[in-house]
């Protein structure tokens, strides 16, 4: 079923029968490589209970590690293999033992979503104190935050030695990706529940963004190799990732800041241009022409991602894509996919559903609850929005006065009485709700996502309002891996994409959406893991060059 045929430094890994630390930069082979260590591992695992786990701190990583393996293994060693998050590892540990460290034996695990909610609802303030108190009383209470996930599990397993024999004789082989970005609280668990494992890490300092990281992840390191008694292997032999070997070394020339020459056909292509703030319609022809560039050479298979640094720049460039100019030979609009944000979709169906409640039932219970989900959804997409009880009281007299008025927000009330599905009620819902102050900018970020795909919500049979049986249905987001979303066309930020790859990449830099905060050195490690994730073809534009405003040095 594999076609893997491995260079020398990988035998060796495949070979060691010892925990391994692996230095590999981007297209050297790690996930097959990986996926071929675990294969190896298989026939060696004692019982059917017991299975090779891959860990990453990357909900993307861990998706990719997933389709990687149905793709080369058989289905009966699929089985013999888990992969988990950080957090998700940790809640499966207390799911099992959190009674011994005075978790109640049922919780629930509490995404950032709920934290809005119930901080809204019981009017906490937004002081470090009261929300680490706030936190502590939800878990006394079974309704655990992310962040007590991963202390909690480690507590309990550095206070047990059984435990932690039991975990080695479960897991004996564990796979970490991207260790390069394990947090210092990842690590802790990891030193504990791989005490008595084989721990085989995939790491490549180059691909530490945040230069905060850089010293901590050098120390981790050195810390790995004195834990396991190991020395780093290097894969550097082969790329496998591209088909234009030009991509690595445009990228490494912005990694260490050199000279870059463009060669012709090379599968790299530098644009540098210069638009004016206003100048959309230009930008939006150049961005269609390159995509249909692209698209006349690629398979339907292969996907096409435009990368920008900001959220903010990458839902305009989805927006110009979706409405290119007539002047840009398209005869239909590019259809595009931003990266999914599950709990801020869950947010907008959340508020549909509360705004529906009010429209059968208009009381002060169903008016405050849809003001609470309208408000925990504003600083779901837009994190800069208050939650205090005066913004809630406002909210909620507007709701009031808008049935009362007739206006647009209260037109879209009314609708929602006759809809079955809530999702053909967003693009009213989003104009409706500039009318209220503050809602502006969240508005504008949900348009950008286009139409939203919400899963499909229980039915009302119980006589239970709708809001509380979408929210009581709904799933923790954040503790497993998924994609950004099928597609062939995808818009991501920067920073997300991480673990992700695609076929041809255009990567999108405009120097007024970089924050002055970051450094130089940050910045080209930044460049670095954007300009890696292309197979293919690589496309650097740069725009935003304003009233004589010199491009960043790093490009």
């Amino acid at each position: 079923m594999t076609d893997f045929k491995p260079t020398s430094q990988q035998k060796a890994l495949l070979s060691t029968e010892e925990s391994a630390l692996v230095i590999a930069g981007p297209g050297t082979g790690k996930t097959r490589t990986a996926i071929e260590k675990a294969r190896f591992h298989i026939p060696l695992l004692k019982s059917e209970s017991h299975k090779v786990l891959f860990l990453s701190f990357s909900n993307a990583a861990v998706f990719r590690l997933a389709e990687g393996i149905k793709t080369n293994l058989r289905k009966i060693e699929r089985k013999r293999i888990a992969f988990r998050t950080y957090h998700a590892f940790a809640a499966d540990i207390l799911r099992s033992y959190g009674r011994f460290v005075g978790i109640p034996p049922v919780f629930k695990i509490m995404d950032s979503l709920e934290e809005k909610l119930l901080l809204i609802e019981e009017n906490v303030t937004q002081s470090e104190a009261a929300y680490t108190e706030f936190l502590n009383q939800k878990a006394k209470h079974g309704l655990l935050g992310f962040d007590k996930l991963i202390p909690l599990a480690t507590k309990l397993l550095q206070y047990s030695i059984e435990l932690r024999k039991l975990y080695a004789r479960n897991y004996p082989l564990i796979i970490v990706d991207e260790f390069q970005d394990t947090s210092p609280e990842q690590w802790e668990i990891l030193k504990s529940f791989g005490e008595h494992s084989k721990v085989i890490t995939f790491g490549d300092p180059n691909q530490i963004i945040y230069a905060g990281m850089h010293a901590a992840t050098k120390e981790r390191l050195k810390e790995f190799q004195e834990w396991k008694n190991v020395k780093p292997m290097y894969f550097s032999e082969r790329q496998f990732r591209f088909g234009s070997p030009e991509i690595l070394v445009f990228a490494e020339a912005m990694l260490k800041g050199t000279k870059y020459t463009p060669k012709e056909n090379s599968g790299v292509y530098l644009w540098d241009l210069e638009f004016r703030t206003k100048d959309k319609d230009r930008l939006r022809k150049m961005l269609a022409l390159i995509w249909l560039d692209i698209r006349k050479n690629a398979s339907d298979k292969e996907t096409i991602a435009f990368f920008a640094f900001s959220n903010a720049l990458a839902e305009e460039v989805a927006v110009a894509l979706r409405n290119p100019p007539p002047s840009a030979k398209i005869s239909f609009p590019v259809y595009v996919r931003l990266a999914r944000d599950e709990a801020a979709y869950d947010a907008v169906l959340l508020s549909l559903a509360a705004l529906r409640d009010y429209s059968f039932s208009r009381n002060e219970i169903t008016c405050k609850k849809a003001a609470v989900a309208l408000m925990a959804m504003n600083a779901t997409w837009y994190n800069r929005a208050t939650m205090s009880i005066k913004n809630l009281n406002l909210i909620s007299e507007h709701l009031k006065k808008s049935l009362d008025n007739g206006g647009k927000l209260g037109k879209c009330i009314l609708d929602l009485m006759k809809s079955s599905d809530l999702g053909v009620n967003v693009p009213c819902f989003v104009e409706a709700l500039t009318e209220i102050e503050g809602f502006k900018s969240c508005c504008k970020r949900i348009s950008a996502h286009g139409k939203l795909e919400f899963a499909s919500y229980p039915s009302q049979e119980t006589g239970l309002p709708l809001f509380d049986l979408v929210r009581s249905a709904r799933t923790p987001k954040g503790l497993e891996g998924y994609d950004a979303g099928r597609g062939q066309t995808h818009v991501i930020n920067y920073h997300k994409t991480k673990g992700r790859e695609f076929d041809h990449v255009v990567m999108i830099v405009d120097p007024r959406a970089e924050s002055s905060k970051i450094g130089l050195d940050e910045l080209r490690r930044l460049y670095y893991v954007c300009a890696t994730r292309a197979k293919t073809l690589l496309f650097v534009l740069y725009y935003g060059k304003e009233k004589g405003r010199v491009l960043n040095k790093v490009l």
